[in-house]
């Protein structure tokens, strides 16, 4: 179990990741929540981006929040969030959990010191996404506040009776200002743009947000929950599961963590968002809550290579609908199944590319491949051959008919077009993955011409796409009637997709001398870790760059280390292992990227691939390196 100091936080850096897949919640420095969703995790959110769910404390006529506490630590340890904080001769605990399967955040509250307290909740709820239109009201009958619009509804209880309480205009900053007396001025309703606030004056008791569809759903899991032996036993049950869930995985903090982080992440309806920390709004006004399925499937193989077949069969179930006539996935997806935003433009179409990023559609054919070896499921398999075999037959005829190259979509960074070597890389590995679900079902014709295919593609990789004058892959070319007409040299990380993708033995030297060029080109000499590529500006920090190509990245690190690990050299993939692990966040979180100097969380915190990579890593270091 880790401890986070307060010297450690950077700006709204999350800490906590809590869920069950239809409810979650992630907490922020202070252990303020600062994102809420349900049912759909990544669509349906309910908070106010840059709002927090505060937490304040009244001693004796004094009062206080949490952001004014220095001397806090906050630990997770599987699904249960710890806060331990002194202020004013008060020893505050609280420990959260989120139930299963019920959609309930539950928080257990223990100070101890003289005197008198009272603890204030201040909710900062935005339903559905947008502020209009929400009602917050207190039920005297139920001793409750709830928020909702249309059927979306959450209530907030206790075991103990609410003291006070209050409601009001977020957007005229009503409700803030009142709890810092300590005292709430118990206004029972209030609509339009809304906030709320309870204070309970107990040293020791239950809280709870219980979210559903509808008054009754609500009141009905309340009434059950203020039964102490009820929320007592559902807490303990629910923090029991995720800890035998990721026991196999105790001899690695970082390993069982990203167990509960994956199967968090998989909602009920299959969509596997990519992360739920919404903090990256500020530089674009959109989130990382979509389905991308590249990531996805990368996180269900690594819940595959687990045994977490369950789970991830509901993914394939879904993303298998997801395919268009013509055989191709589109950028990302709401978690619902419908069309995410995008910024691939329709310009792009012609009749040599594609506003796409092929190798989404392939590796989600190579994904189910590797489920299908695990699980013998025919049952899914006959479901969604068809799509399959449109799949396929996609990334046959969507090559340069001389070249046998992909024809050029974006890549897998969602920056550029282009004939892409992690692209060319995934669509042999796809076609592979498709002939042998064909042969499953006796499809040998089918197979052979995927096959035959795939080792077209593997042979143009080889021939068009090496640079040898460098001993390294080129990123990507261009080509216009059978011709390769321009050439990326950019080092970048994403040629490990040769190996990723199988496309050629370990020892093969050309991809030898490209892991040598890459560990010499993107190495971050100032902290470690690999940066995606040469030149990388993509949430840079204030700081000098000077001989620093871009941030380190978790995914692009763990890439190497499971290479070094194929090869048998063990003791490099463990120094990489090592890497993350000290740069996690110290409550074992994996962000998609650090900055160099200080080896902090920059943009997204979790991010579900990197989790997924490093529960890969460390399973292949259990077979290969014992």
């Amino acid at each position: 179990m880790f401890i986070i100091s307060p010297t450690y936080y950077c700006v709204y850096m999350r800490t906590v990741f809590l869920s069950n897949g239809s409810f979650a919640v992630l907490y922020d420095e202070n252990y303020y929540i600062r994102d809420i969703y349900y049912p759909l995790l990544g669509q349906h959110h309910h908070h106010s981006f840059g709002g927090r769910f505060k937490i304040g404390i009244w001693h004796d006529g004094r009062f206080t929040w949490l952001e004014n506490i220095g001397n806090k630590e906050i630990k997770l340890s599987g699904s249960k969030a710890e806060l331990h904080a002194q202020w004013d001769g008060l020893d505050i605990h609280m420990e959260d959990t989120v139930l299963i399967p019920q959609p309930v955040l539950v928080r257990h509250v223990s100070i101890k010191g003289p005197g008198f307290v009272r603890v204030i909740f201040y909710h900062d709820f935005k339903l559905n996404d947008y502020e209009a239109g929400d009602t917050a009201f207190y039920d005297p009958s139920l001793d409750t506040v709830f928020h909702y619009k249309g059927t979306t509804w959450f209530g907030i209880a206790s075991t103990n009776p609410i003291y006070e309480y209050t409601t009001g205009r977020r957007d005229l900053n009503v409700v803030l200002p009142d709890c810092e007396d300590g005292i709430l001025s118990k206004n029972p309703i209030a609509q339009g743009s809304v906030a709320s606030a309870v204070s309970i004056a107990s040293p020791e008791f239950y809280y709870f947000i219980v979210a559903g569809d509808s008054y009754e759903r609500v009141m009905r899991l309340i009434i059950e929950l203020r039964d102490r032996n009820n929320v007592e036993t559902y807490f303990r049950r629910s923090v029991n599961y995720w800890s035998n869930v990721a026991s196999e995985y105790g001899d690695d903090e970082l390993a069982a963590q990203s167990i509960v982080v994956l199967l968090g992440h998989v909602g009920v309806n299959g969509s596997i968002p990519a992360s739920l920390d919404t903090s990256i709004i500020k530089f674009n006004l959109d989130t990382y809550g979509y389905l991308w399925p590249r990531d996805a499937a990368f996180a269900a193989m690594a819940l595959d290579m687990a045994g977490y077949y369950t789970f991830t069969k509901r993914f394939y179930s879904l993303v298998f609908k997801l395919f268009g006539g013509e055989g191709f996935l589109f950028q990302k997806y709401n978690p619902s199944g419908t069309w995410g935003s995008t910024w691939h433009p329709w310009t792009a179409r012609s009749r040599k590319s594609l506003n796409i990023q092929e190798d989404e559609t392939a590796t989600v054919i190579y994904a189910f491949w590797h489920y299908f070896q695990r699980t013998r499921d025919y049952d899914l398999l006959r479901e969604v051959y068809d799509v399959i075999t449109r799949a396929a037959n996609f990334m046959v005829n969507f090559r340069d008919e001389k070249l046998k190259l992909p024809l050029e979509s974006y890549d897998l960074w969602e920056e550029r077009l282009g004939v892409h070597t992690y692209t060319a890389a995934s669509v042999y590995a796809g076609l592979i993955a498709a002939s042998n679900l064909a042969k499953m079902l006796g499809e040998y014709e089918n197979a052979s011409k995927w096959e035959e295919a795939a080792v077209e593609v593997r042979e143009a990789i080889r021939n068009y796409l090496f640079d040898r004058e460098r001993g390294v892959f080129y990123r990507s070319v261009n080509i216009d009637d059978g011709k390769v007409v321009s050439v990326d040299k950019t080092v970048d990380s994403s040629i490990m997709g040769l190996f990723l993708f199988n496309v050629f033995d370990v020892y093969e030297p050309m991809l030898e001398s490209s892991v040598k060029v890459i560990m010499d080109k993107l190495w971050v000499r100032t902290i470690g870790g690999i940066a995606r590529y040469e030149n990388d500006y993509y949430q840079r920090v204030p700081g000098d760059y000077s001989g620093i190509p871009g941030n380190p990245w978790i995914i692009t690190t763990l890439w190497v280390a499971q290479y070094y690990m194929a090869k048998g050299d063990c003791q490099r993939a463990r120094e990489l292992m090592s890497w993350v692990n000290k740069v996690k966040t110290p409550t074992n979180l994996l962000p998609e990227q650090v900055d160099p100097f200080r080896g902090l969380p920059t943009s997204v915190t979790p991010l579900v691939w990197s989790h997924a990579e490093y529960l890969r890593t460390y399973i292949m270091r259990k077979r290969q390196c014992a």
